[in-house]
């Protein structure tokens, strides 16, 4: 027994440190996107798949288990081959085997459901890397969560940052490399990411998890502890208040760094994450509300006024407008191509090989390797089966909002918890007019959070009691015995001086 607990501990120390480095490691080289960054974070994922087998430990209830191999088997599942003559009865096809006949392609040759299985078994190995990581994030403890998430916001902070550099160097008028990124055109804060519409993805994802710390270490208490309204402001000289003001900068800076991508659906989206963490975190401001009322009204007012406080911003630092936007064209052309390969795709990871097919002339001198949508995307190449997979995460996302949630007083986890839904709901909605969850780094990011948000609260934040102390006895002190009663309390022992002014 004893063994299994060291080999488990091991084991997530382990998981911990590669995790981790993961986290790091994924934004780094253009988000992850060059092909040998793709190798590298595929192999660390399957180090994490094969710790999770090797020394079971998770927490995935069967349900979870179940949609992570459903979530694998599907790009499996268009590798099957199938003979010819079942294979040409798949509706879009046509055109493929009129070319495989002008090629010489040899009758009665198997074929898959996918037309490009090699772009198929590359989107199954890139499956790994949120499997891989959601399965690492359920194995640790709570306190090596925490410092995850420290070490996610100091990254978030490091993009913004490089992000701001970036858009100051370009309005001076130079042109200078950030590892490896060069800044022409438009002034705007792309960070290592090769689009500035992803780094806005990944501080949004972020942002809510400053923004709860900081509500939570406003005027926190200890238990059993009250407090007037006196010692609450004095509360903002301490320790813990200065804690607070800290993640409120970290904040601010998250949210100078998504202006400064002038994404416009960053900055819409940005204002959504302050506007619900407003409405969610305003009557737990400290955990239990320790400003009553009072504070819960201040704390709307105040994020209200953030909110529509970013409105002329959106107007000011965003680039471009709606209608000169090509996204529109795009969504039309993939919805025909939809239509196309129903019921069951093309295949996985074929949109960039099958797109040119319905791009139309006015898109004629771009490439459009994504959709710019990625469930329309899912959709063009997984059909009816992507689908079903995209409602069934959905509806657990959704679901475990009521799991989540409880009248009882927040811990500085559940607060956590709540901000990562947030994030993750912000990804969500970004990706209908974007392809954030086809970039590695932010598919590392948003599998990251969540494993945070579906962890369950009662294993990972359990609160440290402390042991009850039993005074030893002599026995197992190996202390000599009391002295006998017998002796009386003015009896001296025997081997004592007497006292002639004291003894009798």
């Amino acid at each position: 027994m004893v063994r299994s607990l060291q080999s488990l501990s091991s084991s997530q120390s382990q998981s911990y440190r590669l995790l981790g480095f993961i986290l790091i490691f994924a934004p780094l080289f253009r988000s992850g996107q060059p092909p040998l960054a793709i190798l590298v974070l595929e192999l660390l994922a399957l180090a994490l798949i094969l710790l999770a087998l090797w020394q079971p430990g998770t927490a995935l209830t069967r349900r979870e288990s179940l949609r992570l191999i459903a979530l694998l088997c599907l790009p499996l599942f268009y590798l099957v081959p199938l003979p010819e003559f079942l294979a040409q009865l798949l509706p879009g096809r046509q055109p493929y085997w009129e070319a495989f006949a002008l090629l010489g392609i040899p009758e009665g040759q198997w074929f898959s459901l996918s037309l490009y299985p090699r772009e198929t078994a590359s989107a199954f190995l890139l499956l790994l890397v949120p499997v891989g990581v959601f399965l690492a994030v359920r194995r640790l403890e709570y306190r090596q969560v925490l410092r995850l998430i420290y070490l996610l916001l100091g990254i978030a902070c490091f993009q913004a940052l490089l992000g701001l550099l970036q858009y100051m160097a370009a309005r001076g008028g130079s042109s200078p490399q950030f590892l490896g990124l060069s800044i022409q055109g438009l002034p705007s804060a792309s960070g290592t990411y090769t689009n500035r519409n992803h780094l806005a993805g990944l501080l949004n994802l972020v942002f809510p998890l400053a923004l709860a710390l900081a509500i939570f270490n406003i005027g926190h208490r200890e238990r059993n502890r009250q407090k007037n309204w006196r010692d609450q402001v004095v509360f903002f000289a301490s320790l813990r208040g200065h804690l607070a003001f800290f993640y409120g900068m970290i904040a601010l800076l998250l949210l100078l760094g998504i202006i400064f991508t002038r994404s416009r659906a960053g900055i819409a989206l940005s204002m959504m994450g302050i506007l619900l963490s407003t409405l969610l975190f305003a009557r737990r401001i400290g955990g239990d509300n320790v400003y009553g009322t009072v504070g819960t009204v201040i704390a709307l007012t105040i994020g209200s006024a953030l909110t529509i406080g970013l409105i002329p911003v959106l107007d000011r630092f965003s680039v471009g407008g709606a209608a000169q936007d090509a996204r529109w064209a795009v969504f039309s052309a993939t919805l025909d191509g939809i239509g196309t390969f129903m019921p069951l795709g093309s295949g996985p990871g074929n949109y960039p090989d099958l797109f040119p097919r319905f791009q139309p002339l006015s898109l004629g001198h771009w490439f459009i390797n994504h959709a710019h949508n990625d469930y329309l995307e899912w959709l063009f190449e997984t059909g009816i089966l992507g689908g079903l997979l995209i409602a069934l995460f959905l509806w657990a996302y959704f679901r475990r909002w009521g799991q989540v949630w409880t009248t009882k007083a927040w811990s500085r986890f559940r607060f956590l918890q709540i901000a990562s839904g947030i994030g993750l709901l912000l990804m969500l909605l970004h990706s209908l007019v974007d392809f954030n969850l086809h970039i590695p780094a932010n598919i590392v990011f948003f599998a990251f959070l969540a494993g945070v948000f579906f962890s369950p609260v009662q294993d990972v934040s359990k609160p440290h009691r402390r042991r009850k102390r039993r005074t030893p006895t002599f026995t197992e002190e190996g202390t000599p015995p009391p002295v006998p009663a017998t002796l009386g309390a003015h009896t001296p022992p025997p081997e004592q001086i007497p006292n002639p002014f004291l003894d009798p």
